[in-house]
C-alpha cells in the first residue's frame, strides 16, 4: 500500500510537470500568430558615463515574446568598465566592434590568473635594462648603479607582493568576430583596453530551461548605481534601470560577512558616483607604474586564444571542466567558414561542435558575408532566429506555413529581425552587399534548402516532384539538378561558382 501512494505520488508530480510544460508551450505557440514581421532598432537605451546598454524585451515586442529571448546592443566607451553582473538566463554574444577584456567568474574556479601590475616596460625592468646596458665606468657611475641596484631591489619585492595579491580567474581577449557563450548565474565583466568603442549584440533566452523566475531577463549588477533608462515612446522614461545588488542587505551583517568595516560597506553600498552601470576608469590610484592614469589590469596578459583540449572534461574532473572551457569563438575567420563560395560570400556557423559551451546554453549562431550579386538559398532551421544586419543592407523575404509572406523588405545595418522556427527565408543582398549575425535557440541549427547540393526536391524523386508542381520531366530535372554544385550561397549567375562546403 505505501508503495503504492508513492508511486501515486510521483507519477501525480510527474504529470503535474509536464503539464506545466506543455501550457507554456502552448502560451509559447499562441503568442506566435504575428501576422507581419518587421525591421527594428532596439527599444529602449539605459545610458552610463561609460557607455550604453540598448534593449528590446519580450514584454514590448510580440515577435521577440514568440522567440522568447530578449535582444541587447551593448556599446562600452574607451577605458570603460562594464560593471559585474549575472542573469537569470544565458546569453550568447557576437563582437561587432572592438576589442577589450572579458572575466568571467565560475563559482570554485581557483585564482590562478597572475596580473603583471608593472607592464612588459615598466619602471622596473626599464631600470634593469639600463644597468645591464651600462658598460665599465667611473665612481659616480657605479654610485648610482648601487643606488638603482637598491631601487630595483625595491621594486622586485613589490612586484612578488603584488604577484601574490593581485591575481583572479581567467581574463579573456575578446575581439571583433567573437561569438561568446555566457552562462546563467555566472559573473562577469567587461573593460575596453581598445582605441574604438567595444560594441556587442546579443540575445538573452529567457525561455531557457535554466531560467526558473518568469520569462523574461533579469540582471542582477554586483556594483554601480542605477541608471536612467529612455524609450522610444513617452512611457516609462525617466525610470531607473539595474541597481547594485549588494546595497539591498544590512550594512553590519555585510560587514560581517565579508570580514570588512562597516565603512566599506556603505561605500559599496551608497556609491556616490552616479556613473551608471558602465563606468571610466581614469583614476590615476588605480594605476600601476607603468602607465599613467590605466587600470592596473590593462597590463593583464590576456589568454588571447583558448585551447582546443579543454573541449572534453580533464583528469580533475567535473570542476576543471568548467573552470577551463572555451567560452568565445571568433566567426569571422574565413579559413574557419563552414561554407565558402567565391564571388558569393561565406557562412560561419558557431555551434555545440565548435564552442561546447553552447551545448548547455542550447543556442548557437550564424556569421554571413553576401557579395553583391549573390543570393542567400530559400531555406528554413529548426528553431528560432534572430538576425541582426552588421553591415549593408539586403531584401529579405519569410514566409510562413500557409503560403504567405510575412515580410518582404530591407534590413539595414543596425536593425535585427526575428524569423519564427521554421519559416523560410531567402536573401538579395545590395549594392554594398550584406553581412550579418544570426542568434539561435538552438545549439546545433540543422537547415534545410529547396535549391543546391542539398536540396529538399533533389532527395526526392522525379515523379513525386512532377506531380506535386504539375510540371514536365525536363523542368523537374532542372528545378532538382541545376544548382546540384552550390549550397545555401548561391554566386551570380553566369559566374564562376567554386564553392566549398
Amino acid at each position: 500500500g505505501g508503495l503504492l501512494l508513492l508511486l501515486l505520488c510521483c507519477w501525480s508530480v510527474a504529470n503535474g510537470q509536464q503539464q506545466q510544460r506543455r501550457e507554456g508551450l502552448m502560451q509559447q505557440q499562441q503568442s506566435c500568430r504575428t501576422q507581419h514581421l518587421s525591421p527594428q532598432q532596439p527599444y529602449e537605451t539605459i545610458r552610463s558615463e561609460g557607455g550604453t546598454i540598448e534593449l528590446s524585451t519580450r514584454q514590448d515586442n510580440d515577435e521577440l515574446d514568440c522567440a522568447g529571448v530578449e535582444f541587447m546592443r551593448e556599446t562600452i566607451e574607451r577605458h570603460s568598465l562594464a560593471l559585474q553582473r549575472f542573469s537569470n538566463v544565458p546569453e550568447i554574444r557576437y563582437v561587432v566592434e572592438g576589442e577589450g577584456l572579458l572575466g568571467v567568474v565560475f563559482p570554485g574556479c581557483p585564482e590562478t590568473f597572475r596580473r603583471s601590475p608593472f607592464g612588459e616596460e615598466g619602471e622596473c625592468r626599464r631600470r634593469r635594462g639600463r644597468r645591464e646596458g651600462r658598460g665599465e665606468g667611473g665612481r659616480e657611475e657605479e654610485e648610482e648603479e648601487e643606488r638603482g641596484r637598491g631601487r630595483e631591489e625595491e621594486c622586485s619585492r613589490h612586484e612578488r607582493e603584488r604577484a601574490r595579491e593581485e591575481s583572479s580567474q581567467k581574463i579573456r581577449r575578446v575581439r571583433r568576430g567573437d561569438v561568446v557563450a555566457i552562462y546563467a548565474g555566472v559573473a562577469y565583466w567587461w573593460y575596453n583596453d581598445g582605441d574604438k568603442p567595444l560594441r556587442t549584440v546579443a540575445i538573452a533566452d529567457a525561455s531557457n530551461h535554466q531560467n526558473q523566475l518568469d520569462k523574461r531577463y533579469r540582471p542582477f549588477f554586483l556594483a554601480g548605481s542605477p541608471a536612467t533608462r529612455e524609450r522610444s515612446e513617452r512611457a516609462g522614461e525617466g525610470e531607473k534601470y539595474g541597481g547594485n545588488v549588494l546595497a539591498g542587505f544590512d550594512a553590519n551583517m555585510l560587514a560581517e560577512a565579508l570580514g570588512v568595516r562597516r565603512q566599506v560597506v556603505i561605500d559599496i553600498q551608497e556609491n556616490n558616483r552616479e556613473s551608471g552601470l558602465i563606468v571610466r576608469v581614469n583614476d590615476p590610484r588605480r594605476a600601476g607604474p607603468g602607465g599613467e592614469g590605466a587600470p592596473l589590469f590593462l597590463n593583464t596578459v590576456a589568454e588571447a586564444s583558448e585551447d582546443m583540449k579543454s573541449w572534453g572534461i580533464n583528469p580533475g574532473g567535473l570542476h576543471q571542466f568548467y573552470c577551463n572551457m572555451r567560452l568565445r569563438h571568433n566567426a569571422d575567420r574565413p579559413d574557419d567558414a563552414d561554407i565558402f563560395v567565391r564571388d558569393g560570400g561565406r557562412l560561419n556557423t558557431v555551434n555545440r561542435f565548435k564552442l561546447h559551451a553552447l551545448s548547455h546554453l542550447n543556442l548557437a549562431a550564424e556569421r554571413g558575408v553576401l557579395r553583391p550579386g549573390a543570393m542567400f538559398a530559400p531555406s528554413w532551421v529548426a528553431c528560432h532566429a534572430i538576425l541582426y544586419a552588421t553591415r549593408g543592407d539586403a531584401r529579405i523575404e519569410v514566409v510562413e506555413n500557409r503560403g504567405r509572406r510575412v515580410f518582404d523588405g530591407r534590413v539595414q545595418e543596425g536593425q535585427f529581425l526575428v524569423i519564427p522556427q521554421f519559416y523560410a527565408v531567402m536573401k538579395r543582398p545590395g549594392d554594398q552587399g550584406f553581412d550579418w549575425i544570426t542568434f539561435t535557440t538552438c545549439h546545433s541549427p540543422i537547415r534545410s534548402s529547396f535549391t543546391g547540393r542539398n536540396s529538399v526536391l533533389k532527395g526526392m524523386p522525379q515523379e513525386v516532384v512532377m506531380n506535386a508542381y504539375n510540371i514536365s520531366r525536363r523542368e523537374a530535372h532542372e528545378l532538382r539538378w541545376n544548382r546540384e554544385h552550390e549550397f545555401l550561397i548561391l554566386p551570380p549567375r553566369g559566374g564562376q561558382r567554386e564553392s566549398e562546403q
